[in-house]
This record gives structure tokens, C-alpha cells and sequence, in this order.
């Protein structure tokens, strides 16, 4: 045996492989020598224990841990500049998703604000030595003290609105705050105390202007960053004043950032890793440079107060927009934003913190279908029908509202989550809006029978049928759900170039079949208005809505129309062909695409054969697609010139006679009209740009040079890309 090495006065290794061998050889081949308590956890641990690029508790043996965390000395008006800066910027990556362990967890004087854990604010300090003496006055003590304090709240405030929504953690932000609670114990009034006490300080300090001033507006940002995630809903009524202020402030702190400058000791390490409660390796520092986090930051703000101004809609249907237009902004706003828009549907346990989830629910189907019994109103006569049964029905009506009430606030949180997220979640959604449309249907046929509805021929001359009101209303929301999912798919490049034809294909489908339902809804409608005339505004009202949405469809299925005709006349000569894998096979890719409408009710799945025989086009020559496709390019083009003379809100067309608004109201929702006018123009020169690929293929086609042709999908991002959802062809020769 060797014989055992002195490292250390107190300790001693010896070798035991000689021991280890002997009791090993006495063991049987196979059996299992297992301690209960040495789980597969402490076994990877052991192999990983001082390996530097897994254990982040190995230090060399002349590092010191608590020698090089030494904060006691002072620091300049510069030098705390600086450092308030460069936690702003890891701030800024905290945002983004990285760890706090990578990002202001690598800060020495927030480690020491934290920990020990204070259990009061007066402890949250970066001396915790008690000491007779009184503090001599001092930057750090007095300024960059309540600031980190301020900057700790408002993530604590941040982390409990993103915690209480829909997340995911692995793909949007990073909670885990390693047994450091973000003081989140005290009330915000008094850190807002301490951010106006160093102010003061300030003021009164013999300092330079031009630093004094630098200091005054990170101090000033961070009392309103607390204020607005605080209380968001507090800012709501003055939200001009205050994005105004903010930005200005935001820019005289970028303007004043070169006035910093870095400390002379350790400000940032990471050897603060091997203190925190984590069970991951070392990771590095990250912090994003000055002029990204100030864009960030600016648009973090401009977002959540104008986020704010959701509060102030009235009605279901723009409500929707929002989500899906102020979501869809590149780049998205951030998870905080997104988590915020989640919590105004359940503000003050109401939508919006003002409509019931029933009344919401019933107002959108109210506005779309306008059905003959409403829950909401008992006292209206149902025929010569029992009570019995009419109690039945109401019963029935009101399972129905409750059933469908998390679906349909589902629907607007979907769209809050990440863009590859928003597709996924809709596709399993849509199982759940096919569902309520099959307990609708029994609804409506209970409905018909209470309320001794008469049947009315539709298409006229044909068949008499049913309203089918509750139905119609669930079929709607399912069918805009099935487009967005096939938008979707183009905007993420989920599609091959060779299968973007037969997805146009499908979206027009899906776009005919979805001005059809309409067309059934406004007759229904019509036929109520004449037969019923005591509410001749609601029917009108909700016709104005069903041209508007009829418009938007008609638009669609245009341009998907001409698209699919395009694309397949580049697949007939060679261009975006299929590559044929050998392992791959035409039915297996089309039901790989298709999975997530294969398994409705309505509207019934196609089978490959009839997709393949009706998306191609067989019949049809070269010269005739084009020209349909030329016909449809141009219908598509001023359909959306209809649509972006509409304005975004239903309820903008009954205040466009309104001429006493003043200024602040103007400035309502100036971030949504701007992305929804950016997205219809956007979807107008893809109409443009899709005439211009079909008139060059025809020309090509014309003059018998369609071998020269070229032809590419521009990625997303490209300057030729005029939209994410239209994968419109750049053509050359």
C-alpha cells in the first residue's frame, strides 16, 4: 500500500485501489451494489466534482472567493455611472431570457444587498457590519444602493406578472431566482422612498451638473420603471405624458453613457455561481452591448404603456386584433408585455377588468349570429313552450357559456406566447373548438324546438334549414383559427418550396369555405331583420361587421388563388420542384401537413388523391392558369385596398362623424393602427408582387424562354419578402 500524502496539516489521502479490487472480486457477475441514497443525481455529481468546466465551485488554490468580492472602497461619479449601466444592460439580458446567475446574479454588490437574506430593508444594504459609527456620505451608500434596491424590486415585480401567466420557461425566460428572493416581501412605497431620498442627496451634493444630471435620470428611470410595473393600469390615463417623459429620459442616459467609467476592483464574476442554490455547470457572463439594451429598453417601455390602452376597448372583435396584430410585431414584444397582455383578461376578475367572461363571451356571439334567446335576458317570451323546457334551454345555454368561456380566453392568450408556440397551441385548439361546435349544434336544435324557430330556404330555392346560431358562431372562430394556422406555417418556413402550392391550395379552401359560412351567417341575419324588426341597429351593425370580415376573406382567398395557379405553373417546368427522398413519399408528406386539420368533424378532411387531383390542375393549360392568376392578382389588390380603408376598429367607423376628439384620444392605439396598416400594405405589395411574377412567367412562357426562368422564395427577413404569410415567387431571367 502507498503510503498516504500530506496535502494539508489536516488532511490526508491514501490509495485504496488495492482494497477496492479485493472487495470487488468477491462479488457475483451481475449483482447490483446500490446505495438508497446515492441516486443518479450524486452519481453524476461525483464525476463532475473538479472538472472547471462542470463544477462551478472549483477554484484554484490561490483563489480567493471572499478576498476578491471586496466592495468597501468608494467609488467615483463615473465609476457608478458605469456600473449602474452595466447592470441595466444585464438587466436587459435577464429580459430577454438569459438566467440571473449569467446576468445580475454576476454582481458583486447585488450578492451582497441579498445575502445574507434580509428581513428588513433597512438590511438590504452592501456593508451588513454593524458599526457604532455613522456612515460617512458616499455614492455607493447613498446612490448606487437605492438604485440596485430599485432594480431587485422591479424584477421582483416583473417576475411575479410573467410567473402568475402562460410561459414557457425553456423557450421565453428564466425564473429560477437561486434561493434569493427579489425582495419580495417589501412594499414597493418604501424602496420608491429610497430612490427619492438618493435624489435629494443628489441635490443637494457640490457634483458636477453634467454628472449630477447623468445620475438623476437612471435614478428618475428607475422610480418610473418601479411605478409602471407596479401598478400598470395606474398609467393607463396619461399614457402619452408618461411614454414621452420616459423616452426622453432613456435618451439622456444613452447620451450620457460615455461619462462612465469601469471600476479599478471585480464589479462582475462569476465565482458568485459556485454560492447560488443551482444544480446546472458554469455558464458565462452575459451582458448585451449599450445601444442594443437601450433599444430594448425603449421599446420595452413604449410597448407596456401602450399595451395599456387595451383597457379603453369596448368590443370582443378588436379586442382580437390587438392580440393578433400587436403580437405579430418583429420583433415581438417582450415576455413582460406578453405576460401583461394575458393578465387584462382576467383584471380585476373581469375582462379588461370590466366585462364578466360571460357577458364578453355572449356580447361576440350577440354581435356575429345574433341569436333569438339570450341567457342574459330570461324575461323574454319563448313561444307557447313549456317552462320546463324553456328552463331546459337556458340550463344548456349557460353549460355552453362556461364550457367554452376558457377556450375562447385561450384563444387571446395563444397569441400572447412565442410565434412557433402560437401555431402549436392552435393546432391542438382547434380539437377543442370542434368539440363545442358538435354540443353547439344539439344546443340549436334545442333552441329551435323551445323557440319554435321557422325554417327558411337556404340558398334560396333549395333545402329549408336552421339558423344553427351558437354553431355558426363556434364554426367562425374555428375557421380563423385553421388560416392563421396555415399563415403561420409560411411566416415560420414550415412548408418545403415544393409544397407552398399545395398549401395555397388549401388556404384558399379554407378561405372559400369561410366566405360561405358568412354569406349563410348575413342571410340568417337579413331574414331575422325583416321578420324581427324590433332591433333593426343590431342587425345592422352586425352586417357592417360580416362586410368588413367578408372583405379580409375575399382579399385571402384572392391572393391564395393566385398564388397556388403561379406556383403550380413553376413546379410544371422544373422550378421548386420536389426533391423525392427515397425515404419519403408524396402521401406521407401530405398527411405529415395535414395532421392538424385530418382529425375534424367539419370542414371534412380531404383525402390526398382529391387534393392532389384538385391542387393540380391538370385539366388546365399554362396559358390559361396564368391568366386566371393574373385576373385573381388584381381582385386581390383591391380587395385590400377595401380593407385598409376600413379602419381596424369596428367601433372607428361610428367615431369617424366624431370631430371633438381631442389630441390624447387621436394618439389611442397609434402602435396597433400602425402594425395593422403596415400588415395590410405589406399584403397589398404582395398582390403587387405577385402580378409582376405572373406577368414575367407569361412573357417567359410568350416568347418560349421558360428554361431561362428562375425562380426562389425570398426567406423571411428579405427585402423581397413582402409579407411573412405570402410566400409570393421573386422570378428572374
Amino acid at each position: 500500500m502507498v503510503s498516504p500524502r500530506i496535502l494539508h496539516p489536516n488532511v490526508q489521502i491514501s490509495d485504496i485501489t488495492r482494497q477496492f479490487r479485493d472487495a470487488a472480486s468477491r462479488l457475483q457477475p451481475g449483482r447490483l451494489i446500490k446505495d438508497e441514497h446515492f441516486t443518479l443525481f450524486e452519481a453524476v455529481s461525483a464525476l463532475e466534482i473538479g472538472d472547471p468546466k462542470m463544477d462551478s465551485g472549483v477554484l484554484g488554490s490561490d483563489h480567493d472567493l471572499e478576498g476578491d468580492l471586496d466592495i468597501s472602497t468608494s467609488a467615483s461619479a463615473e465609476e457608478t455611472i458605469w456600473l449602474m449601466d452595466e447592470l441595466m444592460c444585464r438587466e436587459v439580458a435577464w429580459h430577454m431570457g438569459y438566467p440571473l446567475s449569467q446576468t445580475l446574479f454576476t454582481s458583486v454588490h447585488l450578492e451582497r444587498l441579498l445575502w445574507p437574506e434580509p428581513k428588513q430593508l433597512s438590511e438590504a444594504r452592501f456593508d451588513r457590519v454593524e458599526s457604532s459609527k455613522p456612515r460617512p456620505p458616499s455614492l455607493i451608500s447613498d446612490i448606487f444602493q437605492p438604485f440596485c434596491i430599485g432594480l431587485v424590486k422591479c424584477c421582483d415585480l416583473v417576475l411575479s406578472t410573467i410567473t402568475n401567466t402562460h410561459y414557457y420557461e425553456e423557450e421565453d425566460f428564466a425564473t429560477q431566482i437561486y434561493n434569493r428572493p427579489l425582495l419580495h416581501d417589501f412594499p414597493v412605497s418604501e424602496v420608491s422612498t429610497l430612490l427619492q431620498k438618493a435624489r435629494m442627496w443628489l441635490q443637494a451634493s457640490s457634483l458636477p451638473p453634467k454628472l449630477s444630471d447623468a445620475l438623476k435620470a437612471r435614478l428618475d428611470l428607475r422610480y418610473a420603471l418601479l411605478g409602471l410595473f407596479e401598478s400598470p393600469s395606474n398609467s393607463a390615463g396619461n399614457i402619452t405624458e408618461r411614454l414621452v417623459g420616459s423616452i426622453a429620459t432613456i435618451e439622456q442616459i444613452e447620451s450620457s453613457a460615455a461619462l462612465g467609467r469601469p471600476t479599478s476592483n471585480e464589479a462582475f464574476t462569476l465565482k458568485i455561481q459556485r454560492k447560488l442554490a443551482s444544480n446546472v455547470p458554469p455558464r458565462p457572463m452575459i451582458a448585451i452591448e449599450r445601444r442594443k439594451a437601450f433599444v430594448f429598453l425603449r421599446q420595452l417601455i413604449t410597448d407596456t404603456l401602450m399595451a395599456l390602452q387595451l383597457l379603453n376597448i369596448t368590443s370582443s372583435d378588436d379586442l382580437l386584433v390587438v392580440y393578433q396584430t400587436f403580437m405579430a410585431q418583429n420583433p415581438q414584444p417582450a415576455v413582460y408585455v406578453r405576460a401583461l397582455l394575458q393578465t387584462f383578461l382576467t383584471y380585476n376578475h373581469a375582462v379588461l377588468g370590466k366585462f364578466a367572461v360571460r357577458d364578453f363571451i355572449w356580447q361576440d356571439i350577440q354581435s356575429l349570429v345574433r341569436p333569438t334567446v339570450s341567457p342574459l335576458d330570461r324575461s323574454t317570451e319563448l313561444g307557447s313552450t313549456t317552462a320546463v323546457s324553456q328552463s331546459q334551454l337556458y340550463s344548456q345555454l349557460d353549460h355552453f357559456i362556461s364550457r367554452c368561456s376558457q377556450s375562447f380566453l385561450d384563444l387571446f392568450r395563444t397569441f400572447c406566447l412565442n410565434r412557433c408556440r402560437v401555431r402549436r397551441t392552435l393546432c391542438h385548439a382547434v380539437l377543442e373548438w370542434d368539440q363545442l361546435q358538435a354540443d353547439a349544434e344539439e344546443i340549436d336544435i334545442l333552441a329551435q324546438s323551445v323557440c319554435q324557430e321557422k325554417p327558411v330556404s337556404y340558398p334560396p330555392g333549395e333545402e329549408i334549414t336552421f339558423s344553427y346560431s351558437l354553431s355558426s358562431w363556434v364554426y367562425h372562430h374555428k375557421l380563423v383559427q385553421l388560416r392563421t394556422i396555415v399563415h403561420m406555417g409560411f411566416e415560420l418556413s414550415i412548408y418545403a418550396p415544393h409544397e407552398l402550392a399545395g398549401m395555397c391550395w388549401y388556404l384558399s379552401f379554407l378561405s372559400s369555405t369561410h366566405l360561405s359560412h358568412l354569406e349563410r351567417i348575413g342571410f340568417f341575419v337579413s331574414s331575422q331583420q325583416h321578420s324581427q324588426p324590433s332591433s333593426p341597429d343590431g342587425a345592422r351593425a352586425t352586417l357592417r361587421k360580416l362586410y368588413r370580415q367578408f372583405t379580409w376573406l375575399k382579399a385571402t382567398e384572392a391572393l391564395a388563388k393566385a398564388l397556388h395557379c403561379l406556383l403550380v405553373v413553376l413546379q410544371r417546368h422544373g422550378q421548386l420542384a420536389n426533391p423525392k427522398p427515397a425515404y419519403a413519399s408524396h402521401r406521407l408528406r401530405y398527411e405529415l401537413r395535414m395532421r392538424p386539420f385530418m382529425h375534424l368533424s367539419v370542414p371534412e378532411p380531404i383525402s390526398v388523391g382529391v387534393a392532389q387531383e384538385l391542387s393540380s390542375l391538370q385539366k388546365n393549360s399554362d396559358q390559361a392558369i396564368l391568366q386566371q392568376a393574373s385576373q385573381l392578382s388584381q381582385i386581390a389588390r383591391k380587395a385590400w385596398e377595401e380593407v385598409l380603408k376600413e379602419k381596424w376598429r369596428l367601433s372607428a367607423t361610428q367615431e369617424a362623424g366624431d370631430s371633438t376628439q381631442t389630441h390624447s384620444e387621436t394618439m389611442q392605439y397609434s402602435t396597433v393602427e400602425r402594425e395593422w396598416t403596415r400588415d395590410v400594405q405589406s399584403s397589398m405589395r404582395a398582390s403587387i408582387g405577385a402580378s409582376i411574377a405572373i406577368s414575367t412567367l407569361t412573357k417567359a412562357l410568350q416568347e418560349s424562354r421558360i428554361n431561362a426562368v428562375k425562380a426562389e422564395i425570398p426567406p423571411i427577413g428579405h427585402r423581397d419578402r413582402w409579407h411573412s404569410s405570402w410566400p409570393v415567387p421573386k422570378i428572374s431571367i
